[in-house]
């Protein structure tokens, strides 16, 4: 406990890492609530010989990958951060042990790390998962650190506020920091409900001084201040419940807690921010996170209509320092399947983003449309590509990103991404990114 909550000891300069790091104590705090929750799980007494140890090895069953990646910056940053290229390792495994030789109880445990050749705080290691499940004919229980995924836009998904953002892995990424959680499953004819309990809170990440692509802004993370008095410790709590009515899959959700996405103030400031700073500000100021109270309200809906899929997410939000109010996501996919007598499918995808406080949102996306295309090549290597753009209604600024992905033989997969921002102004927050368009490969080796 003092390991977790007191002061960090020493030896984290071993591992690079700030003496009063914010994400050392949120993943030993993680770690030690998945670690007193798997030993009190059955089956998971230590091997008392080594025909038990090797039936361990024998049932447990894993997955990952190791991956090499390099980014480009075709120009110079308006930050601090001087290189125009940057390389990192990255690795995952999924480990599941089934503790029943039914199945029904099992572990699961991811551990990740990344190595960054410029950024200290991208280089990390951390558990996506570290998980016990428990499985019975209508109802699952999920105790541990774990990942939960809400929505079904393809821009923004407004409903998925369980886990917390690892924006160190890309300010565009989609990935997630694992999540403390205990979570009941009541499966029926009718839907599912599922239950979540929370107890404790990870600090969003964000690159450090040395990071590409980061905004001008530096962010202390050390320094976070909470509305809570419980600070991290604080138990949030989340209801969910999905059904199918007819073509549509529908989902209705309950979140009351810590909001994941801070509002964000000027370092050593007398008041908490209930607005996002002047762009000005943003580009010559170091910022402190505050974590405020939130009950939000969600709604997702997905229609499966032939070639065409409709999809809507809408929430609703309010807490003591921020505004009432709601955010929508809607649209569409189209899929044109066989193009021109191949194997290849087209897609159009079209989305709308809307926030109801316009410009005084905490999130850029208040009047925004989503074009792209997707295309999947069907063929033997899983080639696919997807071109897209999200334009601001208001300010014309644009981003436009670019992924693709193809296998090499049965182990080894390419992906090449890009993202440029395209005619940024002083009216638009996208301009604390005018200088850091890039262009990413990355090579993963599947085991």
């Amino acid at each position: 406990t003092l390991l977790v909550f007191g002061q960090p000891m020493d030896f984290f300069n071993t591992f690079n890492l700030p003496s009063d790091s914010t994400r050392v104590r949120g993943v030993l705090a993680s770690l030690c609530f998945a670690s007193l929750t798997l030993a009190a799980c059955p089956g998971m007494a230590a091997a008392d010989s080594d025909e038990e140890a090797a039936g361990f090895f024998d049932t447990l069953e894993y997955r990952g990958n190791l991956a090499a990646e390099l980014s480009v910056f075709p120009s110079d940053s308006d930050t601090s951060a001087e290189q125009r290229s940057n390389i990192s390792l990255s690795g995952e495994v999924e480990l599941y042990y089934p503790l029943t030789d039914e199945g029904d109880q099992s572990i699961v445990i991811t551990p990740f790390f990344r190595l960054d050749e410029h950024d200290a705080e991208r280089t990390h290691f951390d558990f996506r998962e570290f998980l016990y499940q428990h499985n019975a004919d209508n109802w699952e229980i999920r105790v541990g650190l774990g990942k939960v995924f809400w929505g079904v836009a393809e821009s923004r998904n407004v409903v998925n506020i369980i886990n917390q953002r690892d924006l160190v892995e890309g300010i565009i990424s989609d990935e997630k920091l694992g999540q403390p959680m205990i979570q009941f499953s009541w499966i029926r004819e009718f839907g599912s409900l599922d239950v979540f309990i929370l107890p404790g809170f990870r600090i969003q990440t964000t690159p450090g001084v040395d990071g590409r692509p980061r905004g001008a802004t530096v962010i202390s993370n050390g320094g976070a201040i909470f509305e809570s008095d419980a600070e991290e410790l604080r138990t949030d709590i989340a209801l969910r419940y999905t059904t199918v009515v007819d073509d549509w899959d529908l989902g209705f959700s309950y979140f009351n807690g810590t909001a994941r996405d801070p509002l964000l103030q000027p370092l050593f400031a007398d008041s908490v921010l209930t607005t996002a700073p002047s762009l000005d500000s943003l580009s010559t100021i170091t910022l402190v996170p505050f974590y405020h109270q939130i009950t939000q309200l969600g709604i997702d809906a997905q229609a499966t209509l032939e070639s065409w899929l409709l999809k809507f997410e809408g929430i609703f939000q309010a807490g003591d320092f921020i505004d009432d109010h709601f955010e929508l996501v809607g649209g569409f996919e189209y899929s044109f399947f066989g193009i021109f007598d191949s194997n290849a499918d087209l897609g159009i995808v079209s989305e709308y983003l809307f926030d109801d406080r316009g410009t005084d949102a905490t999130q850029p996306f208040q009047n925004d449309l989503l074009f792209g295309l997707r295309l999947a090549l069907n063929d033997e290597q899983s080639s696919e590509a997807l071109l897209g753009t999200i334009l601001d209604l208001e300010t014309n600024s644009a981003s436009l990103t670019f992924e693709a992905s193809r296998r090499i033989g049965n182990s080894f997969k390419l992906s090449a991404n890009a993202v440029f921002w395209v005619n940024t102004g002083d009216d638009s927050i996208l301009d604390l990114l005018r200088s850091e368009d890039y262009v990413q490969l990355e090579l993963a080796w599947f085991f």
